[in-house]
């Protein structure tokens, strides 16, 4: 070939293979990004405008995802489509926790890199996940506007079960546990646990709600749908009256009704088939206060 009909870059790149691809610069981990880490370890999938929300809340999103994208790029998070659509009807980035985002929590945070899951959730767990985030970022909400305060979220071990399998090793936990103060009274500690529609009364449901119950801590559930409550409230009364509590020890509500009308908004329903919002009244503080 003529040297003379090569372009400058062309010979350049003759002269030197390695420069058709850089070698990017390796990315400076600022505190934020080791927090969103930490949040995909306790999550194990987040969509991307919830990840800005919990992470990245004094800047843009459009900025957030960048900053995202430049995680992802450097090899510490994955990324896949969820079933959310965002705009322009294109669907929204999850993210999940890669090997090497793993061993920075080891380094960070002192969590074993190697019991850390890693890789993108199954996809029937997939907006299961999603769901309980969205849940955590209502109850923020409910705070940011002086509802309730002190609140902290620990999630469940759901994705220990489902990495290892050992579904009937492991002591029943809930998706989630939250802990929050109404104003005026002392902290109170709930157990959160999202329906999946799939529970079946005798080998999942019951087993499950007993072993909540043993804790004494009041229970949340959140269903897909209406139908669904009545089914879940005619399964758990006998279960409350087997424990000698009130029927306002458990609760439902539907997720959609709680993105609505935010988690203290939304109509709750007892197992006797009374309703409630769980604003704080002084009966309500009392109700879900936790035994001693």
């Amino acid at each position: 070939m003529n040297d003379n009909a090569l372009t400058p870059d062309a010979k350049g790149l003759l002269k030197n293979p390695l420069r058709a691809k850089p070698r990017k610069k390796n990315l400076i981990l600022m505190q934020r990004d080791i927090a969103a880490l930490e949040e995909l370890y306790h999550h194990r999938t987040i969509s991307s405008s919830q990840l800005a929300k919990l992470c990245f809340p004094d800047i843009s999103y459009e900025t957030a995802r960048k900053r995202l994208r430049r995680l992802q790029q450097s090899g510490f998070m994955g990324a896949g489509n969820s079933s959310r659509m965002e705009g322009r009807g294109r669907p929204e980035l999850i993210y999940f926790l890669s090997t090497a985002g793993a061993k920075i929590l080891e380094q960070n945070q002192g969590i074993s890199w190697e019991s850390v899951p890693t890789g993108p959730p199954h996809v029937y767990h997939k907006e299961h996940f999603l769901r309980l985030v969205d849940i955590r970022l209502a109850l923020e909400a409910a705070e940011k506007q002086g509802l309730i305060s002190g609140l902290s979220w620990s999630s469940g071990r759901e994705f220990w079960r489902e990495l290892s399998g050992a579904m009937n090793t492991l002591e029943e936990q809930s998706d989630a546990t939250i802990q929050f103060a109404y104003p005026g009274s002392e902290p109170m500690r709930i157990l959160l646990e999202m329906d999946t529609g799939n529970f079946r009364q005798h080998r999942h449901w019951e087993p499950k709600i007993r072993s909540f119950l043993k804790l004494g801590h009041p229970i949340w559930v959140v269903t897909g749908a209406l139908p669904r409550i009545l089914t879940l409230r005619k399964w758990t009364a006998p279960l409350l009256e087997e424990a000698n509590v009130d029927s306002d020890k458990c609760v439902f509500a539907v997720y959609n009704e709680i993105m609505q009308d935010g988690i203290l908004g939304a109509m709750w329903h007892r197992t006797d088939g009374s309703t409630t919002n769980l604003r704080r009244k002084q009966e309500q503080v009392q109700d879900f206060s936790p035994q001693a």
